[in-house]
């Protein structure tokens, strides 16, 4: 186990030093990336996504259980450009069902909140499965519509992944989220695979998350580095 951990930030440290690609899709959803967790009763989040360039994305969420099958939760994303010159910032509220142990449907209404900017709604199924007593593997399929997700001229964007997950007690998990994604009708311009190896640590009553993502298959996914910071608190 210890020599997986460390074959886990070996990798972390090799990757975080290339890319920042995530298709749109990623974050049309209540939660910082996939999370087949229940929610907590209320908790709040932010985050502090960057490329190292001028482009920062600010997220910051809100989440509940309403009861014992149902989450839900709304976030915001606060895209900034230019160092504040340029601001847009888009909302999503969305919903979870646990319809048995381990797997969840999932909805989110995505709206952008600029002038010109479109909605979409993604649908999502995910399970989790443990394969062993501190490691487990869940999945993702999702579809995204309308024109937010899909562009003027897309029918519709599809996304899956999966997250091998390494437990250490209740409070360190190391993961490695393994996505792709494109578009029908726009496979050829926008078909991406992103590989993300993330770090969370429980203290007290909030998780502290970093990740990274690595872009591949696509030269323009290859010209960046990028990290992420995400804090959620119970309340």
């Amino acid at each position: 186990m210890k020599f997986s951990c460390k074959l886990i930030f070996a990798l972390v440290a090799l990757l975080s030093v290339n890319v920042f690609a995530l298709d749109r899709i990623w974050d049309m959803r209540f939660t910082y990336g996939p999370d087949p967790r229940q929610a907590p009763k209320f908790a709040a989040g932010v985050g502090l996504r960057t490329d190292f360039s001028d482009q920062v994305v600010i997220p910051v969420n809100l989440v509940g259980n309403l009861v014992a099958d149902w989450d839900i939760g709304v976030k915001v994303d606060v895209y900034t450009y230019n160092k504040l010159e340029n601001v847009i910032a888009s909302v999503d509220f969305g919903g979870r069902y646990r319809f048995k142990p381990g797997s969840y449907i999932q909805l989110d209404g995505y709206f952008g909140l600029n002038r010109n900017d479109k909605s979409a709604v993604v649908f999502t199924y995910g399970m989790e499965h443990y394969i062993a007593k501190n490691f487990s593997n869940s999945y993702e399929v999702r579809g995204g519509f309308l024109e937010g997700v899909t562009d003027k001229d897309g029918f519709a964007k599809f996304a899956v992944g999966m997250t091998p997950t390494l437990h250490f007690g209740r409070s360190v998990l190391c993961m490695i989220e393994i996505t792709s994604s494109g578009s029908v009708g726009h496979v050829n311009d926008d078909f991406m695979i992103d590989i993300i190896p993330k770090l969370e640590v429980g203290v007290g009553g909030a998780r502290v998350r970093v990740d990274f993502d690595v872009g591949i298959l696509q030269e323009k996914n290859n010209k960046q580095k990028g990290v992420g910071l995400y804090v959620l608190m119970g309340l």
